[in-house]
């Protein structure tokens, strides 16, 4: 028995489908083995059963990769080939957030994470309709910000790589290089018949995420970019400065946020909520995995919330906690809608992979995902403005808000 079970992870090593799967085997197989002193024969078939028609699925991969080995025209790589089957068998999901990515595209990503990386400053998605690869939006001060990149915009081409049938991850990485150096991206803009060619220089991208002022009235403005690892406490001290100048209610601007850190932003929504639940995540089985709660602390002032249809994922939570808990006024346009939860697995051989595991769900039980929220006032601005670089006297969400805070009401 001990010999079988040795030729059948033998078998799994060298198909090397994932390091998930490996552990996944290995793991079954020891488990296996410590019970099987205390186990009847039935047990003991069972599990050898159980652990040949695993191996048998796998089967089909094994003989093309002894194809490819044998009778392709050129010599390949077997790492390249089984790292092939790994993203295609991820692809398969049809899931633009789950990802594999071998080690230098995992060792990127998460350096993203920590808020640093360098690249051109845009925020991407995948139209699940389409296929297209879309802006989201562009991180303000970015090259992509700067050059005119707009949120809706279609990247079709990134220097002379056609993004049809490319993933969001293979967008990313050729997006993505060091400083100074310069990638050219082709553009579809609504309806126009010819693509916007931009030259972009590639930049750190590592921006403040937090800014802030004070306006008329002493009426606090705080406006949040994106949530990095930095963002809470970047907030945190903004907060405790604009309330030592004397502010007597704040503007909390999430426009244009993509989102990013779940962590940053619940910790950012405690901050203004009174005690309760933030937001929890379901799985597809409807178990729940996490809850986050505030406690009784909150913001003592009136609060408006600005949101537009580029604010998404962890700036979708906080506002719609402060929605739900009635902790604040939400104006502009509706939200993005993007509540999914990726979860990020590091691998033994330095890669890793992000899957969609949940879902978010707001304290009233709603789910942002392909939705969005509404804000409580409707306001849209003048489509000759835009919605970047707004002019303080024609941005009328921003001008509304204003107009609350100073309402006695």
């Amino acid at each position: 028995m001990k010999d079988y079970k040795a030729r059948l992870l033998l078998k799994v090593a060298i198909l090397c489908i994932a390091v998930s799967l490996l552990s996944f085997f290995a793991g079954i197989t020891l488990g296996k083995t410590s019970s099987y002193k205390n186990s009847d024969n039935d047990d003991i078939v069972a599990a050898a059963v159980t652990e040949e028609a695993n191996i048998d699925h796998l089967k089909p991969i094994s003989d093309v990769m002894e194809l490819i080995k044998n009778k392709y025209i050129e010599d390949v790589d077997t790492e390249k080939l089984i790292e092939g089957a790994i993203k295609g068998m991820v692809d398969s999901l049809e899931d633009p957030y789950s990802v594999y990515m071998n080690e230098s595209e995992f060792r990127d990503f998460i350096t993203a994470l920590d808020g640093a990386f360098g690249g051109v400053g845009i925020v991407l998605s995948t139209d699940e309709n389409t296929g297209d690869i879309i802006v989201v939006s562009p991180i303000e001060g970015t090259p992509a910000y700067k050059a005119g990149i707009l949120p809706r915009d279609i990247i079709v081409k990134v220097d002379d790589v056609d993004l049809t049938g490319k993933s969001l991850d293979d967008a990313v990485r050729l997006l993505r290089g060091e400083k100074g150096t310069q990638v050219t991206v082709y553009v579809k803009r609504d309806n126009a018949q010819e693509l916007l060619k931009f030259q972009l220089t590639r930049d750190d991208i590592r921006v403040t995420t937090v800014n802030h002022e004070v306006l008329d009235d002493n009426i606090g403005y705080i406006k949040i970019t994106s949530f990095d690892s930095k963002t809470y406490n970047e907030f945190r001290q903004t907060l405790d400065s604009l309330k030592a100048q004397g502010i007597k209610g704040l503007v909390l601007d999430l426009r244009n946020n993509p989102g990013g850190s779940l962590y940053e932003s619940v910790m950012i929504a405690d901050e203004i909520l009174g005690k309760g639940i933030i937001v929890y995540t379901e799985d597809r089985n409807k178990n729940r995995l996490e809850e986050y709660f505030s406690d009784e602390e909150k913001i003592s002032m009136p609060l408006v919330v600005l949101i537009n249809e580029n604010s998404a994922s962890a700036s979708e939570i906080v506002a719609g906690a402060i929605k739900d808990h009635k902790a604040g006024i939400l104006v502009g346009t509706k939200t993005f809608g993007k509540g999914s939860v990726q979860e990020v697995q590091p691998f033994e051989n330095k890669t890793g992979m992000k899957l969609t595991i949940a879902k978010y769900y707001l304290p009233s039980g709603r789910c942002i995902d392909g939705t969005g929220i509404e804000p409580d006032i409707e306001v849209k601005l003048d489509k000759e403005t835009g919605i970047f670089n707004v002019p303080r006297e024609k941005d009328k969400q921003l001008l509304k808000a204003i107009e609350i805070l100073k309402s006695p009401e």
